[in-house]
């Protein structure tokens, strides 16, 4: 799975609102950080309910062979702006 491939997933899967993506390979897998308003006020363990029920919908049993670890953030604990946010600054 690419990139792009995964982050497309995501964003269709979740709906996820402004979304940034910091991700990168590890050997055969994807991992990294998603950074979405999407996260606000939600628990660690309902962000990655959210992520894992979307790549088991999407990929089945294979979703664990294509994806590694995936951290998520809501952009204030990040603490970044996010690109599309009208009051974003240049990142």
């Amino acid at each position: 799975m690419s990139k792009v491939k995964l982050q497309q997933l995501l964003r269709r899967r979740l709906q996820l609102s402004q979304p940034a993506f910091r991700l990168e390979r590890i050997g055969s897998k994807l991992a990294g950080s998603i950074i979405s308003e999407t996260f606000k006020g939600k628990s660690a363990r309902q962000r990655q309910k959210m992520i894992w029920d979307a790549l088991d919908a999407e990929l089945g049993a294979d979703s664990v062979h294509e994806v590694g670890t995936l951290l998520t953030y809501s952009p204030e604990e990040w603490n970044i702006d996010l690109p599309d946010a009208p009051e974003a600054k240049a990142i």
